[in-house]
Order: structure tokens, then C-alpha cells, then sequence
């Protein structure tokens, strides 16, 4: 990487000042989502807990795989009913003081280090851009995305407006996640470093490129050598021959 490149990736003081210091901005969950979540563990949980109970009215024995069965379901309930409380706090949150980006997801909580950040604008998936366009959609509000990503991972992660408490925290989630991102340049030094690794390896290719061409010359050299001394052995065998014959034909 040129000196120039350097410089132009170099964390400026200036820019980090604007950024917040020793605070935690917390974006929470969307409220339907979490009622929709709460409302659907504990039905699913009552109907569990009234199958028990009917079975057991019923001194019925269902066999430990029907039970193993109960049991996982009502634990899923369970975590899914207390993870709507986590959620309700934040769903992503931009933590200063830590210097990192936090996110509930998959009931686990993802942290991504400033250094290794980076926020640019996300897209539906086809189907979802399909029914936006369509009558059906055109007079509901459209959803937009945030992709939140750590460059030296192989996943990244997408939010949405629909999935925060409201529009507003999500324009000032997007606001916040981009300015980290063009402050700390996670993005550009991965990928210059991207570029010096690939020109490594070519010029690694080359090199063995060039070995092997070499390898291949010397080895026609030999095989040539040794089919030009097979012929002057061959040459001197028949020449050998002749004068044997001559000898011969003299006595």
C-alpha cells in the first residue's frame, strides 16, 4: 500500500471529535413485533400445557419422545416470550463507550468493533420488492434496510424500518451507522488490504508461472540431449558394424 493510501485511510481526529463519546444509543425492537411474538409463545405454550394436561387427565402415556417433543416446544415459548424483553430495550444499539455496534439476533447478542464496521443501505428480497410494486402494496409504506456488516466476517446482518420502534429511529440509526463507518473507513482498509493480498498472489502466480516454464525448457534440454547421445551412440554402433563387415569381407 502507497504512503498516499495510508494517508487517506488514517483515522482523523477531527472526524472521530464529531462523533458522540460515552454514551450507548439504543434502538428497541418494533412494539407489534414484540406483542406479535408475546401473543404467539404464550397461545402456543397454553396449548402445550393443555395437551399435558389432558394426557395426564386422561392417564394416558405418550412415550418420551412425545414428552422430549412438549418439552422443546414450550422451551422455544419460553426463550421467544423472555427475548421480546431484551428487544424491548434494543435491538441495536451504538455503543461509544465501547466503541461498538451491538445487535440482538437469533436470540444472541452480535457486537461489531468500530475498526471492523461498516452501514450502507440494504434492498427487500425479490419477493417483497415484487409486492411493493404492485396495487396491492402501493399504498402501504415502504420498508427500508440497513445492512450492518463486519467487513472481515463472511455474514452481515440487515435491519429494517418495520423492525425498530419507529421510522425515526431507524433514519437515525442509518445516520449514525454511516458516519462510524466513514470515520473509521473499516470498509476501504479492507478492501486496499484486499487489493495487496490478490496482488501478492498474482505476482506469487507469476513467479511460479515463470519456474515452471523454466522447469519445462530444461527438461526439453535433457530430453533432446539425450536423444541426440542415443543417436550418436546409435551412429557409432552402425559405424562400429560397417567396419566389422569390411574386416570381414577382407580375410
Amino acid at each position: 500500500m502507497s504512503e498516499v493510501d495510508e494517508k487517506n485511510l488514517e483515522i482523523s481526529q477531527e472526524e472521530l471529535d464529531k462523533l458522540p463519546k460515552d454514551t450507548v444509543h439504543c434502538f428497541p425492537a418494533s412494539k407489534t413485533q414484540i406483542l406479535r411474538r408475546r401473543i404467539i409463545s404464550v397461545i402456543v405454550a397454553a396449548l402445550v400445557c393443555g395437551a399435558v394436561g389432558y394426557l395426564i387427565a386422561g392417564k394416558t402415556d405418550p412415550g418420551p419422545l412425545l414428552w422430549c417433543v412438549f418439552g422443546a416446544i414450550f422451551l422455544i415459548c419460553a426463550v421467544v416470550f423472555v427475548h421480546t424483553f431484551v428487544i424491548a430495550k434494543y435491538r441495536v444499539a451504538m455503543d461509544y463507550q465501547k466503541k461498538e455496534v451491538a445487535l440482538r439476533y437469533m436470540f444472541s447478542k452480535i457486537t461489531i468493533p468500530f475498526d471492523s464496521f461498516d452501514a450502507r443501505d440494504g434492498a427487500a428480497d425479490r419477493a417483497t420488492q415484487l409486492l411493493q410494486n404492485s396495487t396491492l402494496g402501493a399504498n402501504k409504506e415502504r420498508v427500508q434496510y440497513l445492512i450492518l456488516d463486519n467487513v472481515y466476517e463472511e455474514v452481515c446482518y440487515q435491519t429494517s424500518s418495520k423492525d425498530l420502534a419507529t421510522k425515526e429511529d431507524f433514519d437515525l440509526l442509518s445516520k449514525e451507522a454511516k458516519a462510524v463507518a466513514a470515520v473509521y473507513k473499516a470498509k476501504e482498509k479492507y478492501d486496499a488490504l484486499k487489493i495487496e493480498e490478490d496482488g501478492e498472489k498474482a505476482a506469487i502466480s507469476d513467479d511460479e508461472s515463470v519456474s515452471l516454464v523454466k522447469d519445462a525448457m530444461e527438461e526439453d534440454v535433457k530430453e533432446k540431449a539425450e536423444e541426440a547421445k542415443k543417436a550418436a551412440e546409435e551412429a557409432v554402433s552402425e559405424a562400429e558394424e560397417v567396419v566389422e563387415k569390411a574386416e570381414k569381407s577382407e580375410e
